[in-house]
This record gives C-alpha cells, sequence and structure tokens, in this order.
C-alpha cells in the first residue's frame, strides 16, 4: 500500500474504534440476552444494526489473554479459532497494526463470508490490554461474487484488569457486523449471540487447558 498524507491513518482509526467501545461498553441500556456460566451477552440496537456485547472473567492476566484475539505468528487466534476461518491472508503490515483479507467457512444455509480488516491493539495500557479490528477497503481485495462481503462496523476485545488479582482480567467482546447477502436480519439476531456463546466457552476452555503454554 503505498504511504502518503492521502493514506488512512489506520493507528488512528484503531485508537478511535477503541474508545468507542470503552465508551459502548460503559453504557447501561443493554438488554440481556444470556447469562449462564458467567458468560453475559447483551444487545443494543444502532442505526447500522444490531450491536452485541459479550462479558466474562478469564484467569489469565490481560495480555496473555490478548494473544487469543491476535491473528498472525505472534498471536494464537488462527490456530486457536482455525476452525472458523477459512483463509486468511495478510495484505499490509505495519509496526502497530496490520491489514489482513480473510474467508469465514459457512454452513448449509449461510455462505461463506469474506471480511478486510484492520487489526490492531496493544499487550499493555491503562485498561489491560484490547484487540480492535474493523472493515477497510483495499485494491487488492475487492469484492468477488463469492463469498458474500461482510463488514465490521465496530468490532474488538477489551480485556479489563481486575484489581488486587494481576491474574485475571474481565473480557469485553463488541461487535456491530453486517453479514451482507439476502439474510434475514432476525436470522443474524438469533445466530450472533449463540456463536458469541460458543465460542467464550472455548476460550475459556482453552484457557484452563493452558492452550497459550503449549501454543
Amino acid at each position: 500500500m503505498a504511504e502518503g498524507d492521502s493514506s488512512p491513518d489506520y493507528w488512528q482509526m484503531i485508537c478511535d474504534h477503541r474508545d468507542k467501545i470503552l465508551a459502548f461498553i460503559k453504557e447501561t441500556d443493554w438488554t440481556e440476552v444470556k447469562n449462564k456460566d458467567g458468560i453475559r451477552i447483551t444487545y443494543k440496537d444502532t442505526g447500522q444494526g444490531r450491536m452485541f456485547h459479550i462479558e466474562t472473567e478469564l484467569n489469565v492476566p490481560p495480555a496473555t489473554a490478548r494473544r487469543y484475539f491476535t491473528p498472525g505468528p505472534q498471536g494464537l487466534r488462527d490456530k486457536f479459532a482455525r476452525k472458523n476461518i477459512k483463509d486468511f491472508k495478510v495484505v499490509h503490515e505495519a509496526d502497530k497494526y496490520i491489514i489482513a483479507h480473510e474467508i469465514f467457512a459457512g454452513n448449509m444455509i449461510v455462505s461463506d463470508r469474506d471480511m478486510v480488516c484492520v487489526y490492531g491493539g496493544e499487550d499493555q495500557c491503562d485498561i489491560g490490554a484490547y484487540m480492535v479490528h474493523s472493515s477497510v477497503e483495499h485494491p487488492d481485495c475487492p469484492p468477488q461474487p463469492k463469498p458474500v462481503r461482510a463488514t465490521k462496523h465496530i468490532a474488538g476485545q477489551m480485556l479489563l484488569r481486575v484489581d488486587g488479582d494481576p491474574n485475571k482480567c474481565v473480557f469485553h467482546g463488541v461487535a456491530l457486523v453486517d453479514m451482507g447477502g439476502m439474510m434475514p436480519a432476525s436470522m443474524v439476531q438469533s445466530f450472533q449471540p449463540k456463536k458469541m456463546f460458543e465460542n467464550a466457552t472455548q476460550l475459556k476452555q482453552a484457557i484452563a487447558n493452558k492452550f497459550h503454554e503449549a501454543n
């Protein structure tokens, strides 16, 4: 990607989305969908669609938890979440972020989805750690007839320190995603909380099994 004054400031985009997510999780007008096994999922409707929020406590420090959401060789996401990811390609890499094209495997009623996203975060910061990822455009990855191009309006994970216990953090995940294609909103609104709960359960089990130490 050509660098210059006209290039988007991707790191600033990440910081802006981080601040938005932090503001969102402090709001109180969320509607609860599920609260089970220490995992709470809520939602709120916005002008861009339904935003979901998941919250749970993890028995690892924030920086360790972030590895589960970080793509590429320094992170665990591609190993940990590989059953969901059909293809992943870094198209631009910088000091603080990457831009990647990824394809997520569909199922019998949902076709494959692809996204071009900027990923970035910090292991050590005032709150603990975070990982933000949102859709961007890239000339090397224009939309194709297949798979369906989906859009992350805003998404990310906040891993907040727990006062008095450096070996724990509170995980907050926020996602506002347009799945694209001819998919009823009711289907997305039913499917997404179930998938978020499944992913969080898998994450907690992986942490209990010390997946991060083995990888």
